[in-house]
């Protein structure tokens, strides 16, 4: 059995006789300088050193187009303010520049800067899809041993958060409801029109909406902001995905997103991760809670990965029982940081390789 079929049988409550073994987030630059010096080869990803199996997306960019231009505003010795791809001034180290660390401005102040920004984000754009999508990227991903999915990203949260910035995004729900609607109606139809050409030509195992909607104390906005600004606009996009037999449809977003997780699953939402442990999201409660509509993966908290193979195998053993049941991955909760030792993420790694679920 592919880590593919493992993949789609384990969320759909099947039989496997293994788990598909994963990572659900990106590893830091300086995370792998560290293991590189700790037995992880030159050359060789984690993933395939490790055995493990890969979440593969789809190649769709929703960036603009045309793109801002990267470039370097100021620097000091250890840090550089430059332009994101998606136009914010943002404050990153020279060692690790894909960590942002500060947003500094933000290219949406006005309806008249949306206007002009919007311009720059159209679905026709050709380089949106690799050229040789129909007859080389799309025959391959089919084909793949992986799960193959979508990941939408970025999606209103983020898009609020790049184009405005956290305060003037969180004060317009208030201020400027009428720039919000607009905004996300907006990118709806931009994500519809993008998606629409890769939906029925390739196989889909899971469609990932990326947003970072939760903090460690809860969601960033209440339920009733989510029905009235997401619903209308996220609903068809999640129809949309449905109506092509996509299985699969996960809410990523890193905090404790309980509180939303009703809302969510009315608009057709089955699955989330990664589940933050130090956030207060514990699997085994919300299956308790929400039952087998719940699809889960994660939740196997990055703490007790850096605390070593006794803290590790509590947690295993605490999420047994939903690996048992099904429905559920188990995977790390978060990235995996410098302060990861490898031979603890190998001694994870290991122990949910050699998982046995045939009886």
């Amino acid at each position: 059995m592919s880590p593919r079929e493992r993949f789609s049988r384990m969320m759909a409550y099947g039989p496997v006789e293994q788990l598909p073994v994963l990572a659900l987030e990106p590893f830091e630059e300086k995370t792998i300088e560290r293991w590189r010096s700790e037995g992880l080869p030159p050359n060789r990803a984690p993933e395939r050193f490790l055995a493990m199996s890969r979440l593969v997306r789809v190649p769709v960019l929703f960036d603009p187009m045309p793109a801002f231009e990267e470039q370097v505003v100021s620097e000091s010795d250890e840090y550089e303010r430059a332009t994101s791809v998606m136009g914010a001034t943002v404050r990153r180290r020279k060692d690790n520049p894909l960590m942002f660390y500060g947003h500094i401005d933000h290219p949406v102040k006005s309806r008249m800067d949306w206007e002009h920004y919007r311009q720059r984000f159209k679905a026709g754009s050709p380089q949106r899809l690799p050229d040789d999508w129909a007859d080389a990227v799309a025959p391959r991903l089919d084909a793949c041993s992986d799960p193959v999915g979508l990941c939408l990203y970025p999606f209103f949260f983020r898009l609020g958060f790049y184009a405005m910035g956290m305060e003037r995004f969180l004060s317009a729900f208030y201020e400027a409801p009428d720039l919000i609607h607009d905004m996300f109606s907006y990118w709806s139809e931009f994500v519809l029109e993008t998606v629409r050409p890769i939906l029925g030509t390739v196989k889909l195992d899971y469609a990932v909406i990326a947003e970072d909607l939760a903090g460690k104390n809860g969601p960033l906005i209440s339920p009733n902001c989510y029905r009235e600004f997401w619903s209308p606009y996220q609903t068809p996009v999640i129809e949309m995905l449905r109506d092509h037999g996509v299985p699969l449809i996960c809410q990523w977003t890193s905090g404790r997103v309980d509180l939303l997780l009703p809302e969510m699953m009315d608009q057709g939402f089955n699955c989330t991760w990664p589940m933050e442990v130090m956030a207060g999201m514990d699997a085994v409660g919300l299956r308790q809670r929400f039952g087998r509509k719940l699809r889960m993966a994660g939740n196997i908290a990055k703490e007790a990965v850096i605390a070593g193979p006794r803290a590790i195998d509590r947690e295993v053993e605490r999420l047994m029982p939903l690996v048992r049941e099904g429905g559920f991955i188990p995977a790390l909760d978060d990235v995996a940081s410098p302060d990861m030792p490898f031979s603890h993420y190998r001694y994870l790694i290991d122990k949910l390789h050699a998982v046995r679920l045939d009886g």
